[in-house]
């Protein structure tokens, strides 16, 4: 299941990538595509590991949330 979701990821972002290329004549142009394309990558990598590891990352920011009030009080 995630080897699929991660292909076609991966066969999305590249068209997306040759879509956006920008003509060297256009110099004024910038690389907004580029950020785009991070932006977008990091966020979709962000909700796999979420999806995949959401109980474990809860249990591990509750454990040390509760580390930090008891040295606190």
């Amino acid at each position: 299941m995630i080897h699929r979701t991660i292909n076609a990821l991966v066969h999305v972002f590249g068209r997306l990538q040759g879509r956006y290329v920008v003509s060297p004549l256009d110099k004024e142009r910038g690389d907004v595509p580029g950020w785009v394309m991070i932006t977008l990558m990091t966020a979709v990598i962000v909700v796999l590991i979420w999806g995949i590891a959401s109980t474990q990352l809860t249990d591990l920011l509750n454990n040390a949330f509760g580390r930090v009030t008891k040295q606190a009080g």
